[in-house]
């Protein structure tokens, strides 16, 4: 928390090769001495991303992740995937669904990112039955299907890493095997590497 140094917060993803309950997102009041478990949604899944709000550190959305990794194979995605926002740092959580504006049916992995120039606007990459590209324009309450450019990110186990540029609302990067952009808040995309 920028506003308080002694409240830190951890996504944990947990071991690779099997179910434990180091998972989900742990929050610490006194500056890492002692950890709190704040956000937990089963034993196969782990928090891949948390990105806090640039103008109020009490608002974070957090990927929580289902996945499961063998030698031979690996599943991308289940009942404990999805996208959580909280406003009170971690008090209470609140899953996004296809009531908000997200597809029906189970996640994977899910990326997201706020431009600090503009908070209400929230992008997120989500691994669905359809996979896309969602935009919030206030501020996590309500999203919309922007694109399904396979241009905007593949292969989204190892990917689904988005940046939105600081100073310009409608930029935002996709890093995975290629690195593309969006310059109209993610309704196209252009591979730049």
């Amino acid at each position: 928390n920028p506003k308080n140094s002694n409240e830190i917060y951890v996504a944990a993803m947990g071991s690779v090769w099997g179910p434990n309950e180091q998972r989900g997102v742990f929050k610490s009041v006194d500056g890492g001495k002692t950890w709190d478990k704040i956000l937990y949604t089963n034993a196969s899944s782990g928090c891949a991303e948390m990105v806090m709000d640039p103008v109020n550190p009490n608002k974070i959305f957090a990927c929580m992740y289902d996945y499961e990794r063998k030698p031979w194979t690996f599943r991308s995605g289940g009942p404990g995937s999805g996208l959580y926002i909280t406003h009170d740092g971690g008090d209470n959580w609140k899953k996004i669904t296809s009531k908000d504006g997200f597809p029906e049916g189970e996640y994977g992995r899910i990326g997201v990112a706020i431009p600090r120039v503009n908070s209400k606007r929230v992008y997120a990459i989500v691994e669905a039955k359809k996979t896309g590209f969602y935009r919030s324009d206030d501020g996590g309450v309500s999203w919309k299907r922007i694109s399904d450019d396979a241009n905007a990110g593949n292969r989204p186990f190892y990917y689904h890493e988005i940046y939105a540029h600081p100073t310009e609302q409608d930029k935002v990067y996709s890093v995975w095997s290629q690195v593309s952009h969006s310059l109209d808040a993610g309704e196209h995309w252009k591979i730049l590497a």
